[in-house]
């Protein structure tokens, strides 16, 4: 037996049809196929499926509603493992006779609505639908690469947020594996200060992740109301170092890279002004294609003014030091209401970043403390061996700090 195609959405989800070398299989809703798929969008003989020579390809029957692969409809298209094609309102999944990873599919899935089946239709036409066993009921966020969508945990019964990936056609289904992979490394990981992951998986040319919802306001939000008054109170910022160098050092005991710490990325929750790092369990995915979607989740220019040196010049060999510049970088924008540099040039931008020192916080904010100022400045240094080696070591200067100052380690 070659393997097998199994429906993995629709009203005969479950059923299995074994394909062998050499075998043509017809599927459709009509005795004249070789399926008889219960599924009313379905033509009779909606289309087929050849396995020759250790290759399998999938073809359309001229059928009424079409036959859609990766969301764009086709005509013959060869199928490779973990391959999934919608017919009318069911989709199949080509696989081994083994099953399939449990994380990468799971209850109803959405179905892809043929007039929006193309691999550039929003992703806000999937409001109302379901994936696995979340339901997308609003849209939180929409940047160039991903959506993240208010979502609804059927079986948990709790608010969820759902992160789905915009589909790229040039992604290989061992890359969008890959994806799948590297979010089921990050499910064990607890922490107060991290978001946590709750479920991740693919289906068709999506990829995605349900996680911990956030009843509060990213730090980009906070920077951009406080901008009227310019600053956050440096007790308020200092805080928010607390917290993030937890999370910081956390991820360097999993040696995870979170590559794109900014404002954008950091969640402060309204409740009790807790902040936590968001898209960590994202930053483990970056090989491949998706690693740029992974990695820039917003325009570049937004994010540049938060990149350490290093990173301007060569992405591929960073560390967890710079991470601790997107930390500076961003206290510095809480403390004086502007990123630690600005240029309305990127090559502009790039060599500030390079180059220049940035004016000291207290020329905005003169009651912030010393020692939490030359931490900051510290964390800006333009080499990764002048900043702080560790989160560790940043957290002792912290402890440090809060002792000398009577405020709470909380």
């Amino acid at each position: 037996m070659l393997g097998q195609l199994v429906v993995i959405a629709g009203p005969d989800q479950g059923k299995v049809f074994p394909i062998r070398d050499g075998q043509t299989l017809v599927l459709g809703r009509g005795l004249a196929s070789d399926t008889l798929i219960n599924d009313p969008h379905m033509s009779r003989v909606h289309c087929q499926v050849q396995a020759d020579g250790g290759r399998v390809w999938l073809s359309d029957s001229n059928s009424s509603s079409g036959t859609f692969f990766r969301n764009a409809k086709i005509q013959k298209v060869e199928l490779s493992w973990g391959g999934v094609f919608q017919v009318g309102e069911s989709q199949v999944r080509y696989q081994s006779n083994t099953a399939p990873d449990e994380p990468t599919m799971r209850g109803t899935p959405f179905q892809i609505p043929p007039a929006n089946a193309n691999a550039t239709a929003p992703l806000k036409s999937l409001v109302g639908t379901t994936i696995s066993r979340y339901r997308l009921d609003s849209i939180i966020a929409e940047g160039s690469t991903s959506t993240v969508f208010k979502g609804f945990d059927t079986e948990k019964n709790r608010v969820v947020a759902v992160k789905i990936l915009t589909p790229d056609p040039s992604q290989t289904e061992e890359q969008m594996e890959r994806f799948v992979r590297a979010m089921k490394t990050m499910m064990p990981i607890r922490h107060p200060n991290i978001v946590r992951l709750y479920y991740a998986g693919k289906l068709g040319p999506y990829c995605w992740a349900a996680m911990e919802y956030v009843d509060g306001e990213n730090l980009a939000e906070v920077i951009k109301r406080i901008g009227v008054r310019g600053m956050l109170e440096w007790k308020e910022a200092f805080r928010v170092a607390v917290h993030i160098c937890r999370a910081l050092e956390e991820s360097y005991q999993q040696k995870i890279i979170h590559r794109n710490l900014t404002p954008a990325n950091i969640l402060r929750r309204h409740q009790d002004k807790v902040s936590l790092l968001g898209d960590l369990m994202l930053a483990k995915a970056t090989e491949g294609k998706l690693a740029k979607q992974v990695t820039q989740p917003g325009q570049i220019m937004g994010d540049l003014s938060y990149l350490s040196p290093e990173r301007t010049r060569d992405d591929a060999n960073i560390d967890h030091r710079s991470d601790l510049y997107g930390l500076g970088a961003t206290l510095y924008a809480l403390l004086t209401g502007k990123a630690p540099f600005e240029n309305l040039s990127l090559l502009g931008l790039v060599k500030m970043i390079r180059d220049d020192v940035p004016v000291k916080p207290k020329e905005f904010q003169l009651s912030i403390a010393d020692r939490f100022q030359d931490a900051v400045m510290q964390l800006l240094m333009k080499r990764p061996e002048d900043r702080y080696q560790t989160p560790d070591a940043l957290m002792r200067d912290l402890e440090r700090i809060a002792q000398y100052n009577n405020i709470p380690m909380d």
